[in-house]
C-alpha cells in the first residue's frame, strides 16, 4: 500500500471519528446539562460563569420527590406505559403473524393501511377522540390514556412484528406441525421464542413512546390521572420557570426509560440487527 493511499485512509478514519465524537457530544450535552443542573443550587445554576466543579446537592430531588403530584404521576405513567405496551404487543402479534405467514389477496395493502394510521398527526385526531371519550364517560381516566396509547403504538408494532415473524423460517413451523402442534402451539412454543428479540425491542419502543407522550395525556387527564410529561409543566409558572426543580424532575423521569433500555439492551441490539426496521 502506498504512503499516499495510507494517509488517505487515515484521514478518512480521522474524519469519521471526529464526526462520531461531535455527534455523540451533541446528543449527550443536553442530558449532561440537565443532570448537572439538577444537582446545583439556584445560585450555582444561574451564576455568571459556568461552574464545572461544584458541591452537589440533593435538595432539588428531595423537593421534587417529596411532593405527591410527581410521585403519583410517575405511578400513573408506569401503569399507562406498561399496560398499553403489553396490550399493543398482544394485539399487534395477532395481526402481524397472519400478515407474515398467510398469503391472501390484499395482504400488502392491509399492512400499508395499518402503517398509514401511524403517519396521521395526533393533533388531527385529538378533538374527535376527546369527544368520544367524554361521551362514553372515560375522559379524565387512566383507561382513556391507555386506550389511546395502544391506538398510537399499534400500527408501528404491527409493522415491526410482521418483519420479525417473516424472518422465522417456515421449515421450523412445518416441523412443529409434523410433531403434532396446532397453530397456537406453533406460535407460542416455536415462533415467539425465536422472534423474542424483535418482540422485546418493539415492546421497548412502545414503552418509550407511551412514556414520552404528552398531547393525549394533557388533553384527557385530570389532576388525579396526570402522567409525568404533564406533571413536569407544574414547574413552569406565570412568574417564571423553576429550572433546578424541572431539571431534577426530568432526571427522575428519564431513569425508568434508561433502566428499561439497559435491561432490554441484549434483545434490543439483536432485534434491531435482525432487519425488522426496513
Amino acid at each position: 500500500m502506498s504512503v499516499a493511499k495510507r494517509r488517505n485512509i487515515n484521514w478518512n478514519v480521522g474524519v469519521r471519528a471526529s464526526v462520531a465524537v461531535i455527534s455523540t457530544f451533541l446528543f449527550i450535552a443536553p442530558v449532561l446539562w440537565m443532570v448537572t443542573t439538577a444537582f446545583k443550587t439556584g445560585n450555582q445554576a444561574f451564576s455568571g460563569e459556568i461552574q464545572w466543579f461544584f458541591t452537589p446537592t440533593l435538595e432539588n430531588f428531595a423537593e421534587v420527590l417529596g411532593g405527591t403530584r410527581l410521585t403519583y404521576a410517575l405511578i400513573n405513567s408506569l401503569q399507562v406505559s406498561v399496560i398499553s405496551s403489553i396490550v399493543a404487543i398482544l394485539l399487534a402479534s395477532g395481526i402481524a403473524y397472519p400478515l407474515a405467514r398467510y398469503e391472501f389477496r390484499g395482504r400488502d395493502q392491509i399492512a400499508g393501511t395499518i402503517l398509514s394510521l401511524r403517519i396521521v398527526p395526533p393533533i388531527v385526531t385529538i378533538i374527535p377522540l376527546f369527544l368520544v371519550m367524554r361521551t362514553i364517560g372515560l375522559n379524565g381516566s387512566l383507561l382513556s390514556i391507555i386506550i389511546l396509547h395502544v391506538f398510537m403504538n399499534l400500527p408501528l408494532a404491527v409493522w415491526l412484528l410482521r418483519g420479525f415473524y417473516e424472518d422465522v423460517p417456515k421449515e421450523i413451523e412445518e416441523a412443529g406441525a409434523i410433531d403434532g402442534l396446532g397453530n397456537i402451539g406453533i406460535f407460542f412454543r416455536m415462533v415467539l421464542p425465536l422472534a423474542m428479540p424483535g418482540v422485546a425491542s418493539t415492546a421497548l419502543l412502545c414503552f418509550v413512546f407511551s412514556w414520552n407522550e404528552f398531547l393525549f395525556a394533557s388533553v384527557l387527564s385530570n389532576a388525579g390521572s396526570q402522567t409525568v410529561t404533564v406533571a413536569l409543566t407544574q414547574y413552569v409558572t406565570p412568574v417564571g420557570t423553576e429550572w433546578t426543580l424541572i431539571m431534577a424532575a426530568g432526571t427522575v423521569v428519564a431513569v425508568p426509560v434508561w433502566l428499561a433500555a439497559l435491561a432490554a439492551q441484549k434483545y434490543l441490539v439483536r432485534g434491531l440487527s435482525l432487519g425488522a426496521v426496513k
